[in-house]
């Protein structure tokens, strides 16, 4: 029944790929336009530098309220190499209160990719789910 509804439900779908360390203003992205922006496994690559390059046009991006969900490494990914990890108070922190966002949850979980990789197919992440204030 859900199915069914969801397939009824007048959904516009909008998918783009944008330098999110870059001049914003230079792509078609609109401020505060996106309801959702889905990162999957970008983030964790970045210096410290460029992370909060990236929050801050994601501030720009996502309308008040609108949800960022973020898949990274996390720090019990024990093989050696890859991305940077990440920890729950790097994701609290970077995405706190003050920064104007809510951590609604951050969860274990697995990213899996292809499997012609140095790495395997597979290593242990975070799936967070963040809100931008509706304030801000």
């Amino acid at each position: 029944m859900a199915r069914e509804k969801a397939a009824k439900a007048n959904v516009n779908i909008q998918f783009e790929v944008v330098d999110m360390l870059g001049d914003l203003w230079k792509s078609n992205l609109k401020e505060h336009w996106y309801d959702i922006i889905l990162d999957s496994a970008i983030f964790h690559v970045f210096s410290n530098d460029d992370r909060q390059r990236y929050i801050k046009n994601l501030s720009t991006l996502i309308k008040p309220n609108g949800l960022y969900i973020q898949i990274v490494f996390s720090e019990k990914e024990i093989r050696e190499g890859g991305p940077r990890r990440m920890t729950k108070s790097d994701i609290n922190q970077l995405f706190s209160s003050v920064n104007g966002w809510t951590v609604e949850s951050i969860e274990d979980s697995i990213y899996e990719w292809r499997s012609d990789t140095s790495l395997g197919t597979n290593g242990r992440a975070y799936l967070s789910f963040i809100r931008r204030y509706q304030n801000t």
